[in-house]
């Protein structure tokens, strides 16, 4: 009996720890962090382009901070992290994007050119860092005929 006082004891005393451990707060946090831009998804597809022609995409971003007025932003072609990568004469893209007022998601528009694809190809998009603008990653884009 008296062990399992002890053990019944043990067990209250590493619940009430446990408790009183976990209820952390970062209050004390007061950095400012800037606004983050970038793409809701990391991949983008665009299938069955017509031989010789165009098919075109839309790929939705998302900012963390809302604003009361338009806020337009720079969008611009990165280095693809996976091979192989496309000539630039394959593809077009919205080289802005602009947020309405009051909301937190846009899109851009992005166009695969049947130029000189062989086979599957990629290009990567990101979003231009400037000021507090701070840019969430990139999309990787997949082009294929």
């Amino acid at each position: 009996m008296i062990k399992m006082k002890k053990i019944n004891i043990l067990i209250a005393l590493f619940a009430i720890v446990s408790v009183s451990i976990s209820c952390d707060d970062y209050e004390d946090y007061d950095t400012d962090r800037g606004n983050i831009v970038g793409f809701i998804t990391k991949e983008r597809n665009i299938n069955n382009i017509p031989e010789g022609g165009t098919k075109s995409a839309t790929v939705d971003l998302f900012m963390t901070d809302l604003s009361n007025v338009d806020r337009t932003f720079s969008i611009v072609a990165v280095s693809s992290l996976t091979d192989p990568e496309t000539a630039a004469e394959n593809y077009t893209f919205d080289d802005t994007v602009t947020f309405p007022a009051n909301t937190r998601e846009a899109s851009i528009t992005v166009t695969g050119i049947d130029n000189s694809i062989e086979g599957e190809e990629y290009f990567a998009l990101s979003v231009q860092a400037e000021g507090d603008v701070i840019s969430g990653g990139i999309v990787s884009v997949r082009v294929r005929n």
